[in-house]
């Protein structure tokens, strides 16, 4: 991560996951951690989804999607209930308590939180999908993951 947000290059990808900041910042801003609690094990990134509902979306890299921060039938698909933004949304808008989103995102985020809460996770306060448990795993799983067989 570290490399690739410093390379100097800004692709539509990139600014449709960060519309207003430059990737170079996210660092800086607390965004993206130079060591990631997700490779311990101690941090996981999840949403909602409504099993009844049509979820069969299928992304399309070749359609130009609009950014995270957009109406929900306008961004790229994700299967999820519209929590106000894309997960790994790295703007204001995806900040947990972002006041620009509607009632019923504020209630959607504030139940994952709860949900999460009563198991032990904490929210990260900037990315509303962003949960880790406290006393967790410091060392870094680094092994090779093989395809599943049949």
């Amino acid at each position: 991560m570290w490399a690739w947000a410093h390379d100097g290059k800004e692709t539509a990808a990139d600014r449709r996951f960060s519309p207003a900041l430059a990737k170079q910042d996210l660092f800086r801003l607390g965004y993206i951690a130079r060591y990631s609690g997700h490779s311990t094990g101690a941090a996981l990134d999840l949403t909602l989804v409504d099993l009844k509902a049509d979820n069969s979306a299928a992304f399309d890299a070749k359609k130009t999607y609009a950014d995270c921060t957009a109406p929900v039938e306008a961004r790229a698909p994700e299967g999820s209930i519209d929590m106000g933004t894309g997960f790994d949304c790295t703007d204001v808008k995806g900040h947990t308590a972002a006041t620009t989103i509607t009632p019923a995102q504020r209630r959607w985020r504030q139940k994952l939180v709860a949900v999460m809460a009563r198991q032990g996770f904490v929210n990260y306060f900037r990315e509303w999908w962003h949960f880790s448990l406290p006393g967790g795993s410091h060392v870094a799983y680094d092994f090779p993951i093989q395809p599943r067989t049949k």
